[in-house]
């Protein structure tokens, strides 16, 4: 049977409750979220984590009893104006074929695409007129209505809930917006969607819920952040057993064609991130397209060869001894500090190395733990 047959297995795409087999430690949080829907009144609540960690795959099995569902993509994220333009259509769009608010839905559709229309043809002949542009006054030049398109959004939400109870909205995509964009965002609508019976659960990025853990432990003093979201769900990185198990759900039909060693290098590589791991294996499956069966030799030569194409700036040679000496250092800071220092690297010099690997990602700390990415664990730096 050839290699080939691995990559379809391989595809990096969320799960949803059809593939509920392949999902690997994510109960928990699912668990979390479907109790916080089911028993929270409203309100705005988020879920956030490395980018490819799963926050798609999480969000597709909030999936609680007796509550009305609907999940919005958001595509166009230039400005608070083009994100609230996109979550209102695509709402409406959704609700459209409804039996019950379907009307409703459509003519906010329809005033929606017509408004941004109106604005973005403006903006076309403006620029095709070029300097001509300078004659048109400020008056007359065609803006988005921002306001009234955040009633039509309140409306909508409005009739939905009178129609179906309890609404739960799931908004993805907002995780790949600047974490400044994405907040003023959901500020400047929050007053128009809180309302009871509404939930939304909206994928945020990392950065937010860093600032957000900060403010929640500052006792007696209230951050931005926590006027906006009720409660954010971390998702952790998974651990390594849990992206061995990811794999081999996956390849479960084909553990005869792969070395259990290349699991173990791929499981390192990931670092916890599944993305990364189903990544690192098909290139390697594409590498060795031709072999009979996969070896910890084909994946070591296609970490090797991606290593050497992503490092981009050349490394020092105490950067490059510092690599070799942390290959399976897992550890606190002092301790990293103390086992560069026994190889006579001296303390200064000590801490500028591991700030370096750390800006590169060569070196990552995780609550406290610092270690060498996996993806340099197997890697031969010259």
């Amino acid at each position: 049977m050839a290699l080939n047959e691995l990559i379809k297995h391989l595809v990096d795409k969320p799960l949803d409750t059809q593939s509920r087999n392949y999902l690997v430690n994510r109960e928990n949080e699912v668990d979390t979220l479907n109790k916080i829907v089911t028993y929270q009144p409203y309100g705005i609540f988020g879920i956030a984590g490395e980018t490819g960690i799963g926050k798609t795959t999480v969000l597709n099995f909030i999936t609680p009893k007796e509550v009305f569902i609907r999940k919005v993509n958001i595509s166009l994220r230039d400005s608070t104006d083009s994100i609230l333009y996109d979550l209102t259509y695509n709402l409406a769009k959704s609700l459209e074929s409804d039996g019950e608010i379907g009307k409703d839905a459509q003519s906010i559709k329809e005033w929606m695409a017509y408004e941004v229309s109106t604005v973005r043809g403006f903006s076309l002949g403006l620029s095709m007129v070029g300097s001509a542009s300078a004659s048109f006054q400020t008056s007359n030049t065609p803006r988005f209505d921002f306001f009234t398109a955040r009633e039509k959004l309140a409306e909508l939400i409005t009739k939905t809930v009178q129609s179906k109870g309890k609404f739960l909205l799931l908004i993805d995509e907002l995780d790949k917006e600047k974490k400044e964009d994405v907040l003023r965002t959901i500020d400047a609508i929050k007053s128009q969607i809180l309302f009871d019976n509404f939930v939304i659960v909206i994928s945020l990025p990392y950065s937010i819920y860093r600032e957000y853990a900060a403010d929640r432990m500052h006792w007696n003093e209230s951050g931005n952040l926590e006027n906006i979201f009720k409660d954010i769900v971390f998702l952790e990185p998974l651990s390594k057993s849990d992206i061995k198990e990811l794999l081999v759900k996956r390849l479960h039909e084909y553990l005869h064609l792969i070395s259990d060693n290349v699991f173990e290098i791929a499981s390192d590589f990931a670092d916890g991130n599944p993305r990364d791991a189903l990544w690192i294996m098909n290139k390697t499956v594409f590498d060795n397209i031709e072999a009979q069966r996969l070896e910890a030799e084909h994946i070591l030569k296609t970490v090797n060869k991606l290593a050497r194409e992503y490092i981009t700036t050349p490394l020092t040679e105490n950067q490059r001894r510092a690599i070799g000496l942390l290959k399976n250092f897992v550890g606190t800071k002092d301790k990293l500090v103390e086992r560069l220092q026994e190889s006579g690297i001296k303390r200064t010099t000590t801490y500028s190395i591991i700030n370096q690997l750390i800006e590169k990602k060569i070196i990552i700390e995780r609550n406290g733990v610092y270690k060498l990415s996996g993806k340099y664990k197997y890697t031969t730096i010259e």
